[in-house]
């Protein structure tokens, strides 16, 4: 039996470091692509060395996926900044784009010379490195204290310039757009980095033409924008050329999500799967890369769903869980203690969805970019939850609020009556903050009390 052939299962941070060496040369080294740099390609390492280079502490905490395959995408995920910093080196153009969460990229990576990423992933910063890296203390001192989203640390991590290269542009979404990333921005714009913006309209219920036409329009002065940075023309063959390479990403992230959260047992864990679908935002920064890792998995996961293996136990409870959690730590609770991912809806729905390959290419990102769920009603988001319970077998519904955010405050009640007015299913709320260590042992006890309510149901036909 090979080491990518062994049966599916979680292990601990010591464990991982300890069968490392078990790995065969050609996953840990890759063969280099046409025209790849050495320091650009995925070498895997231990995540010990992620602990004691980067100081992303909280990996010690967590628990993994045993595959090649998990590792793989850990490290491409841990490694962004590395490839930001050589690409920045190389000479190409860094645009960081604030809000839209899965749009403007694809019109930045229609561009050989741009490199576009998500300042506002700094949000997990905190958590990942345990509070050292003192982002939430920076953002206190300018005025962003605990009653902001966490998002705050995106200042903080502006303002101490030791987590990512600062951007040639900065293209921000202003309208519908929730309060803290609104004042973020504004912080963020006067710090003299060029930045332009677009507005992003709130959508009441349907995605209508004369919407369609008006955020075309602002995609089209991103556009602009953009070639003069990058110094060439953004045409519309290049844009659609764009539009299929996304398309690729996010055709093989919905079969992994089909398979994992339609599949019992689970054939990966929450927190890798949550992993891969952020990564069709901006494809962690190498749009071939994450294309090749999100290969990986799918592969994995296929044989493992083949093999009816998983790496939980069969009868754990199917739920949907809402919202990105502060600390990667809970995802690991939520499955000790009895729970299976069976749909997600983590803010960012639009970045999973199929653009149309077909007509004006800016009015197929403007409709995709439409579909947000957090520029419209609570209730067309708890619709879309809704849909992912029907579409999974979902036994019930897992609200993780965050804490300070603005949209948090009211969502919650409204999907919970709608998810138990049309599917009659049981709905938890719980807040995590970045560091959860001092709830930890509450969470449990909901989990716990949540999970006996749908094995009672269950029981109770």
């Amino acid at each position: 039996m090979t080491f990518a052939d062994r049966p599916a299962a979680k292990i601990d941070f010591e464990s991982w470091n300890a069968e490392f060496r078990n790995i065969g040369t050609e996953i840990k080294e890759p063969p280099l692509r046409p025209g790849e740099n050495a320091p650009e390609r995925i070498v895997l390492g231990t995540l010990r060395c992620f602990v004691e280079l980067e100081g992303d502490l909280r990996l010690k905490s967590l628990r993994f996926d045993n595959s090649p395959a998990a590792l793989r995408l850990w490290s491409f995920l841990l490694s962004e900044n590395d490839r930001l910093a050589a690409a920045k080196r190389a000479g190409k153009k860094i645009i960081g784009t604030l809000k839209d969460l899965g749009t403007v990229p694809v019109i930045a990576y229609s561009s050989s010379r741009a490199v576009a990423f998500y300042p506002d992933g700094a949000w997990w910063i905190p958590c990942l490195m345990e509070m050292s890296e003192g982002l939430l203390r920076i953002a206190d001192a300018a005025g962003f204290g605990d009653e902001v989203c966490p998002v705050r640390a995106t200042l903080a991590a502006f303002l101490n310039q030791a987590h990512f290269p600062m951007p040639d542009l900065l293209v921000g979404a202003v309208g519908a757009c929730c309060d803290d990333m609104t004042c973020l921005m504004q912080r963020v714009a006067d710090l003299g980095i060029p930045m332009v913006w677009w507005e992003l309209p709130y959508r009441r219920e349907a995605v209508t033409p004369e919407l369609v036409r008006f955020v075309a329009r602002e995609f089209d002065r991103v556009r602009r924008a953009l070639g003069d940075v990058v110094g060439e023309d953004i045409t519309d063959d290049m844009l659609a050329a764009g539009i299929r390479k996304a398309n690729r990403v996010r055709g093989i992230l919905a079969r992994i999500r089909d398979l994992v959260y339609g599949t019992s047992p689970a054939p990966f864990p929450a927190l890798e799967t949550q992993i891969c679908e952020m990564l069709a935002i901006h494809y962690c920064s190498d749009p071939e890369q994450c294309l090749a890792v999100l290969t990986h998995v799918l592969q994995t996961v296929e044989r493992r769903v083949e093999r009816s293996e998983g790496v939980l136990p069969r009868d754990n409870c199917r739920v949907v869980w809402v919202n990105p959690v502060a600390d990667l730590r809970v995802m690991d609770l939520f499955e000790e203690m009895g729970g299976a991912l069976a749909g997600t809806e983590y803010l960012f729905r639009q970045a999973l969805l199929p653009i149309p390959e077909s007509g004006p290419p800016l009015e197929a990102l403007a409709e995709t970019a439409l579909r947000d769920p957090m520029i419209g009603t609570a209730r067309y988001r708890a619709r879309l939850i809704i849909e992912e319970a029907r579409r999974y077998g979902a036994e019930g519904v897992i609200v993780s609020n965050i804490p300070g955010a603005s949209h948090c405050a009211t969502e919650g009640l409204v999907i919970r009556q709608e998810v138990q007015r049309t599917l009659d299913l049981p709905v938890l709320e719980i807040v995590v903050p970045p560091m959860a260590d001092a709830s930890i042992g509450q969470l449990a006890t909901r989990f716990e009390g949540f999970f006996e309510v749908i094995r009672s149901r269950r029981s109770h036909g």
